[in-house]
């Protein structure tokens, strides 16, 4: 099977070539791991997919009587027809759902999975373990949380947060209303908020395409971030990795409280925390204002936090022990 990077997914980089990039044989670089094709990596018997590739690569992969298949999902797809998705992001989901990924749960030696809630959605008798993603990447000092001017909020969900984007929308329009010297800054190639985008407070970034992104986060400035995970199915099987982006961006966000509890989110402490309704995440963010001298001392807590979340050397230990050799 010839090489092929050009349609890797992000998924590939954050639960494997992160930790792993210098175990993969290249043109220049002997390595334990063969890449097969963009999102598929074969260690001597053994093949890892993650998440899914070229239907060609997938079907002579499952066509190997003998090869022990390490399945990689990062959604749960049982929640596929979540109808806070986009449609058509639904549809990419569902063909997932009821194409490779059924054909390599049910053939897998081991499914790794990015959440609690990934794994219990899988098939009974499967053979699970959960794995955490990983940046590259150092948070910044946050000397920036100290300065003066306004204050600028982000949202860095995309299209598959549009749950979070309707729910945050009347919060951020009541800031405004109010007078709020800050800036609120979101990532779309179309306008998320309607009338409320010809505010000049309102900025809207092009999306960019993955490898640009990976590699601008670690320098964006912001000073607060905002995870409005709506109440969802999907949402429900959602990583610990936004709280990993938002803390390279430069900044401690709002999560919701009870989604955030379990991966060692303290409020005040290494994050702000709010209940599930939009007046309590409208006075988080009031507070924030009105206490802007609390920003860097959250912040150092969420990068100590970090450390423990973003474990590379987690990571790769994990992937030596059931990829490149050890029991499955």
């Amino acid at each position: 099977m010839p090489l092929m990077v050009k349609n890797a997914l992000p998924t590939t980089d954050l639960y494997f070539l992160n930790s792993c990039r210098d175990l993969v044989a290249g043109l220049f670089r002997r390595g334990p791991v063969r890449r097969l094709s963009a999102n598929c990596f074969r260690a001597g018997n053994r093949v890892l997919v993650v998440r899914r590739d070229r239907q060609d690569v997938v079907d002579q992969i499952l066509a190997e009587p003998d090869t022990e298949i390490i399945y990689l999902i990062d959604d749960d797809l049982s929640a596929a027809d979540d109808t806070s998705l986009p449609a058509a992001y639904r549809a990419r989901l569902a063909a997932l759902r009821d194409g490779q990924y059924a054909r390599l749960v049910a053939r897998a030696s081991l499914v790794v999975a990015s959440s609690e809630q990934v794994a219990a959605s899988l098939p009974a008798g499967t053979k699970v373990k959960l794995l955490n993603p990983a940046w590259q990447g150092t948070p910044g000092d946050g000397s920036h949380l100290r300065t003066d001017g306004p204050l600028d909020v982000a949202h860095l969900g995309t299209g598959s947060h549009g749950a979070g984007f309707a729910f945050i929308a009347p919060v951020i329009e009541q800031v405004l209303a109010e007078g709020a010297n800050l800036r609120f800054h979101y990532f779309g190639n179309e306008s998320k908020f309607g009338v409320l985008d010809a505010d000049v407070r309102m900025v809207r970034h092009r999306l960019l395409t993955w490898p640009r992104y990976r590699k601008a986060l670690p320098g964006f400035r912001f000073h607060l971030g905002l995870y409005p995970l709506a109440e969802t199915p999907f949402n429900a099987g959602r990583s610990v990795n936004k709280i990993l982006e938002y803390t390279l961006a430069g900044c401690p966000a709002i999560y919701r409280a009870d989604w955030a509890a379990p991966y060692g989110l303290v409020h005040g402490e290494n994050a702000f925390l709010a209940a599930a309704d939009a007046e309590s995440w409208l006075m988080a963010i009031r507070d924030v204002l009105a206490h802007r001298d609390r920003l860097a001392a959250v912040y150092a807590g969420a990068v100590r936090q970090f450390a423990v979340l973003n474990d590379l050397e987690g990571q790769r230990r994990f992937w030596l022990e059931h990829l490149v050799g050890g029991d499955l």
